[in-house]
């Protein structure tokens, strides 16, 4: 046991529990996992279901077990309320994003965890993936040089099971789930806000049902320029996300999900032969000068439960050592007003003001 140990509690026991925080949590040695709540578990259900204490309410949960942590990993309509319980009790907040469903319910955490002297930290657990930060290290340096544009792409296959639940009944459901992250990176890998958000977000089969199509534009300053397309439409082939992002120097390419992959050919411009070799289980970046690539890192096959674990060991060593943790709320309201920026820009079909709210 190490001097620094610390107590958590989960709140939601579903899917991203399972997949994400629990893995995460047992990377971490100096973090415990004290007791669990589900509204839609029972105790008889949840006991012997999970390898801890699960309790019939927060209340209980928080007196049985005064976690330094309370975990939230239920729907986004519940995050206020329970951050709102675990900062009166005591606790920091380690949240799923979106933290809170509107920016007034935002600021109102912000200053209740100011006054609680607490922290709450968001989930957005991209900035800790290995291939984000490897690119994120690599702007700025000679041989990428400034960061000039980011092309980010999804294209992702909707069926029952992926929209199975709350999420997949939410009109706001790819932008607010997914495009939230997208969003958060291009503000990690610019290093400052946009000047402002264009967004489409056509529905051509659906006109009352989720936002399956997301055409975002963020401008930055200096002429500089992010596009995201997040298409969940397509009826093709799954592809998470795809980034690139072309330096002045060059460019780096990163691909979400496993690859075991062998290429041989003749490249197009200087007409030589290659060949090549790779195994990346949880994704990969490559670095670019024309033909020629790099690779710069790779993630584990678990690549949402180690980022957040990184994430996690961040939050504890700022708590235990009286810094700032990434991710906090008083950074991230920025990325989630840029979230409900492009939902605003869709709904009054012109661009919107951003930087302007935030300097």
């Amino acid at each position: 046991m190490t001097s620094n140990r610390k107590k958590i509690a989960l709140v939601g026991l579903g899917a991203a529990a399972k997949t994400i925080h629990l893995p995460a949590y047992s990377k971490l040695a100096n973090l415990e996992l004290v007791g669990g709540h589900d509204p839609a578990i029972t105790l008889a259900a949840g006991k012997g279901a999970f390898p801890f204490p699960v309790y019939e309410d927060v209340n209980t949960l928080l007196e049985q077990t005064k976690p330094d942590i309370l975990a939230i990993a239920s729907p986004t309509r519940f995050h206020y309320e329970l951050a709102e319980q675990g900062l009166k009790y005591g606790c920091h907040i380690f949240c799923e994003k979106p933290f809170t469903t509107t920016l007034d319910e935002a600021h109102q955490l912000i200053a209740l965890s100011e006054k609680q002297q607490r922290w709450i930290v968001v989930n957005n657990e991209f900035r800790f993936m290995n291939i984000y930060e490897a690119a994120k290290d690599k702007i700025g340096s000679p041989g990428f040089g400034d960061l000039l544009f980011i092309n980010a792409q999804q294209s992702f296959y909707v069926n029952e099971k992926t929209e199975a639940g709350w999420r997949g009944n939410d009109p706001q459901r790819t932008c607010k789930e997914f495009g939230i992250h997208v969003l958060d990176l291009c503000r990690y890998f610019f290093g400052e806000e946009p000047l402002q958000i264009s967004a489409r977000m056509p529905k051509p089969s659906n006109p009352t049902g989720p936002d399956y199509l997301n055409l975002i534009q963020l401008d930055f300053s200096g002429g500089r320029s992010a596009q995201i397309t997040l298409d969940r439409l397509t009826r093709g082939r799954h592809r998470y996300l795809d980034l690139r992002l072309d330096g002045s120097q060059a460019s780096i390419e990163t691909e979400f999900g496993g690859n075991v992959q062998f290429s041989a050919g003749i490249r197009g411009g200087d007409r030589k032969p290659f060949v090549g070799f790779d195994v990346s289980l949880g994704g990969r970046a490559l670095q670019y000068h024309a033909e020629n690539a790099k690779k710069i890192a790779s993630d584990p096959l678990d690549i949402f439960a180690n980022a957040t674990s990184k994430l996690l060991k961040n939050f504890i060593d700022a708590i235990d050592n009286g810094g700032v943790p990434a991710c906090s709320a008083q950074d991230n309201i920025k990325t989630l007003a840029l979230m409900l920026a492009a939902y605003t820009s869709n709904d009054q079909g012109k661009p919107v003001p951003f930087a302007e709210h935030w300097s």
